[in-house]
């Protein structure tokens, strides 16, 4: 027995916020044009996906977390920010 393919759209919409600097910036790129801008940004994520390797992705997700920790370690030990 052949499996039917689920029904609905191939791709999941997401919905992605960004600063609105870098979304303008990201805008004059795309020359105003919504469809493009979405171009941009997908092939942006699919070269960094294809470049890197699931511990650096998951950097991602653990990063604030892990510049929290040093910023109070560094209040506690008395060394200035790096800001």
């Amino acid at each position: 027995m052949a499996r039917r393919r689920k029904a609905g759209p191939k791709y999941k919409k997401i919905t992605l916020s960004v600063p609105k600097s870098t979304y303008y910036i990201l805008l004059g790129i795309a020359q105003g044009d919504e469809k493009k801008l979405n171009k941009l940004i997908r092939g942006i994520i699919e070269d960094k996906f294809a470049e890197s390797t699931v511990e650096e992705l998951q950097m991602y997700i653990s990063k604030p977390e892990q510049e929290e920790k040093e910023e109070e370690q560094s209040m506690v030990e008395g060394e200035p920010s790096a800001e």
